[in-house]
């Protein structure tokens, strides 16, 4: 009963009422008495809903809570990692919570060889030695410099005209460009030719290239094109996060972008609407 609550609620919320639906899914999570995995599942969508709203630190003190109380009984929630690791970084980006010690002690509560534990330490261990932004989910070395497309999958499309490539090869073509950092060419074809990625990450490479360029509208246009392609990897998955989580695409976070993501049907929901 209690798992088919937390699926319900988070269905409810991908059909764009995730404000309205935010404090049920915080009840669940919370809840002392509650069943375990629909607590932790509600307590993931919450946490992706917090962010959107910048409250960072709150996100962070809901994973603390869950883990406290989930990973020494060695269920589900230690089998996870996103977005409760997440949520300790973000916590110390953008609300100045510090990280490190944090995920050390969430992650001795974790049984040994679980994923949330393994995670949660080798993301301190690297805090140590790299940025933040560059251990959250949709990190690109936006600003950086143009690599070399020899042994990059797709690489040798890119030697042909992109208007010449069929419907299967473009997507491949894309991936190629986002790998080898080439958005002078995607530039072009975005803004001469027309063309756009039909993937979601493709999209938030290129907004993020506008973001460190300075221009907003045009990275505020990929973001709301990646809106439409974006799916959840899984059941809990209310909405993506990794344009509020990174540092380079906040700024192409606009109000229209935050109003487009937190009133409208995404995923599933968004397609069977339109049936």
């Amino acid at each position: 009963m209690y798992v088919d609550a937390a699926e319900q609620l988070i269905s409810q919320a991908r059909r764009g009422r995730f404000g309205e639906l935010l404090p049920q899914l915080l009840a669940l999570a919370t809840d002392p008495a509650g069943e375990p995995d629909p607590a932790w599942e509600a307590g993931a969508a919450a946490i992706q809903i917090l962010f959107w709203h910048d409250r960072f630190a709150e996100a962070a003190d809901l994973a603390e809570t869950l883990i406290t109380r989930q990973a020494p009984l060695g269920g589900e929630l230690c089998d996870q990692d996103v977005p409760f690791d997440d949520s300790f970084l973000a916590a110390e980006l953008h609300a100045g919570v510090p990280a490190g010690p944090r995920m050390r002690a969430a992650a001795a509560l974790v049984p040994p060889d679980r994923v949330l534990g393994e995670s949660l330490l080798w993301r301190a261990d690297e805090l140590a030695l790299r940025p933040a932004g560059q251990l959250l989910p949709s990190a690109h070395d936006w600003g950086g410099p143009v690599r070399s497309a020899d042994g990059v999958i797709g690489g040798q499309l890119l030697e042909r005209e992109f208007g010449s490539l069929g419907e299967r090869d473009k997507p491949v073509a894309w991936t190629a460009l986002k790998t080898t950092n080439d958005f002078p060419r995607a530039r072009a074809l975005v803004e001469d030719a027309g063309e756009l990625p039909e993937e979601y990450d493709a999209l938030l490479w290129l907004a993020g290239w506008y973001a460190v360029e300075g221009a907003v509208e045009a990275g505020e246009r990929m973001l709301l094109a990646a809106h439409g392609r974006w799916w959840p990897y899984m059941r809990w998955d209310a909405i993506p996060d990794s344009m509020v989580l990174q540092p380079a695409l906040r700024p192409v976070v606009t109000d229209r972008v935050r109003e487009h993501y937190l009133t409208r049907p995404i995923g599933p929901e968004a397609r069977s609407d339109r049936k």
